[in-house]
C-alpha cells in the first residue's frame, strides 16, 4: 500500500488511520475480508476525497468542505438523546434496530428466519452470506466514499430476509454530536433471499454539535430471484454535518427494489445509489423529495445498469429549495449490448422559493441496445405564475396559495407510493422545512 502517501491532502487522514490501524479492524486476519478491505482502500486512493474536479462530483466539492483533524467515532458510553431514538416510522408494523454513530445498539426482538449481523464482530464464524456479498457492491472507483467506507468500517450491520419470508425492519441511525471533528465509517448489508419481501424503513436522527461530523456511510443490496424490497428512508441531519450514503446492489430475475428518499439536507448530503438489473425482469422505482431551508445542500445520484433483456426503471426526483439551499440530481441510466426490451424513464424536477437558491439536474443515457424504450427530463423554476393567480382571484391568501402548490408539486412523488401511516409521517417532517422556508428573498 506504498502508494497510499501518494493521494491527495484531505485524504492523507484516511490514509494514516488504514496503514495504523488495519490490524485492528473488525475481522482482520480474515483472508476474504482483509483482500477486499485493501483494494477498497486502493479504490478510493486512486481518486481520493471526491471534489469538482471529478465530473460525477463537479456539483459536490466533498474534499473543499471537509476538514482535517478528523477523528474516528468510538461507541457511545452513557445516555443517549432519546429523541435521536425516535423512530418517525413507529406507526408501522415491524422489528426496531438502533445503531449509535455507525455501531450497532440494539439488534431488536429475534425474529424466525431474519438474521441480524453485527459487523463490529466479525470473525471466523461469519455466516457464509455475509461473507458472499460484503464489501462486493459500493466499493469501486466510481463511488471511491463508499469504498472509503469498507475499508475502514468499524461497525453496521447485516440483514437476511431468509428465502419466501414476509418481514418488516425498522433501521435507526442516531449521529451524536461527539466532542471535536468526528468521522464514522459503517456499511449496512441486505439480502433477500428468493421470493422472500423486505419492507425497511430507515430513519438518520442527528444532534447539533459545535463542530464538524462526516457520516460515511455504505449500503449493499442483494435481491435473490422475485425478491421484493420496499424501502423508505428519511434523513434528517445536523446543519454542520457531511451525510454521505453510498449505496449498490444487484437485482436477480423478477426482482423489485421500490425505494423512497427524503431528504432534508445538511452542510452536504449526497445519497448515491448504483443498482445492477441482473435478471430478466427485474425493476427498480425510485421516488424522491428534498425540502431543504436555510443553507443546506442535498445531492442524488443514481446509475440504473439494465445488464439483461426485459428490465425496468423508473426515477422521479422533486426538490423545493429556500434561501441559499442547493440540490442536486443526476441520473445514469446504461442499457448494455444485447438488454433489449429495456425500459426506463427518469425525470427531476425543481422549485426555486429564492433568488439564492440553486438547483442542478444532469440525466443521461448510455444506450448499446436498440430494442428499447428510454427517455429523461428535467425542469428548474419557480412557482407557476398563472397557478398562484388562480388561486389569489379565488380568495386564497398569497402565502397559503403557495403553500398549497408546493405541498401538490412534492406531493406528486409521495402519493400513492406507502401506505397512509407512512404518508403522513414524512409529511410531518416535511411540512416543518417548508415552514423555514422563506420564498421573499
Amino acid at each position: 500500500m506504498t502508494a497510499l502517501v501518494r493521494i491527495d491532502p484531505k485524504a492523507v487522514q484516511f490514509a494514516e488511520d488504514f496503514s495504523a490501524h488495519r490490524k485492528n479492524l473488525p475481522g482482520a486476519s480474515l483472508s476474504w475480508l482483509d483482500e477486499r478491505r485493501a483494494k477498497a482502500m486502493e479504490a478510493f486512493t486512486r481518486v481520493g476525497v471526491p471534489h469538482r474536479r471529478v465530473e460525477a462530483w463537479k456539483y459536490t466539492d466533498v474534499a473543499q468542505a471537509l476538514e482535517t483533524g478528523l477523528h474516528v467515532a468510538a461507541p457511545a458510553r452513557g445516555p443517549v438523546d432519546v429523541t435521536l431514538l425516535a423512530d418517525p416510522f413507529a406507526a408501522s408494523p415491524g422489528n426496531t434496530i438502533v445503531l449509535i454513530d455507525g455501531f450497532l445498539s440494539n439488534a431488536g426482538k429475534p425474529v424466525q428466519g431474519v438474521d441480524v449481523v453485527d459487523l463490529a464482530k466479525l470473525d471466523a464464524s461469519t455466516p457464509d452470506w455475509v461473507k458472499q456479498h460484503l464489501g462486493i457492491y459500493a466499493v469501486g472507483d466510481d463511488q471511491p466514499l463508499g469504498a472509503l467506507s469498507f475499508g475502514l468500517a468499524r461497525g453496521g450491520v447485516a440483514i437476511r430476509v431468509a428465502k419466501g419470508l414476509d418481514a418488516s425492519l425498522h433501521l435507526v441511525f442516531a449521529n451524536t454530536a461527539q466532542s471535536g471533528v468526528s468521522v464514522q465509517h459503517a456499511r449496512v448489508l441486505i439480502v433477500v433471499d428468493e421470493s422472500a419481501s423486505l419492507s425497511l424503513f430507515e430513519a438518520h436522527n442527528a444532534s447539533a454539535g459545535e463542530t464538524q461530523a462526516l457520516v460515511n456511510l455504505g449500503t449493499e443490496i442483494v435481491l435473490g430471484k422475485n425478491a421484493r424490497l420496499d424501502h423508505v428512508r428519511l434523513q434528517a441531519s445536523a446543519p454542520n454535518t457531511l451525510h454521505m450514503t453510498t449505496a449498490g446492489g444487484r437485482l436477480e430475475r423478477d426482482a423489485r427494489y421500490k425505494g423512497l428518499f427524503v431528504a432534508l439536507g445538511a452542510k452536504l448530503a449526497r445519497l448515491d445509489m448504483n443498482l445492477e438489473l441482473a435478471g430478466g425482469g427485474a425493476e427498480a422505482v425510485m421516488h424522491g423529495v428534498a425540502a431543504l431551508a436555510h443553507d443546506a445542500h442535498a445531492d442524488v445520484t443514481t446509475v440504473m445498469d439494465h445488464a439483461s433483456p426485459h428490465t425496468t426503471s423508473r426515477q422521479l426526483f422533486k426538490s423545493v429549495l429556500g434561501r441559499e439551499t442547493r440540490s442536486v440530481m443526476q441520473g445514469r441510466v446504461t442499457v448494455r449490448e444485447g438488454a433489449q426490451k429495456s425500459d426506463s424513464h427518469q425525470l427531476f424536477k425543481a422549485v426555486l422559493l429564492s433568488e439564492r437558491a440553486e438547483a442542478d439536474a444532469k440525466p443521461e443515457l448510455e444506450i448499446f441496445a436498440d430494442d428499447v424504450v428510454c427517455g429523461h427530463g428535467s425542469a428548474i423554476g419557480a412557482l407557476d405564475d398563472d397557478a398562484l393567480f388562480y388561486l389569489r382571484a379565488r380568495g386564497i391568501p398569497e402565502h397559503e396559495a403557495r403553500a398549497l402548490l408546493v405541498r401538490a408539486f412534492l406531493e406528486d412523488a409521495l402519493d400513492g407510493f406507502t401506505d397512509e401511516a407512512v404518508h403522513d409521517a414524512l409529511w410531518l417532517p416535511l411540512d416543518a422545512a417548508l415552514a423555514q422556508m422563506d420564498g421573499t428573498k
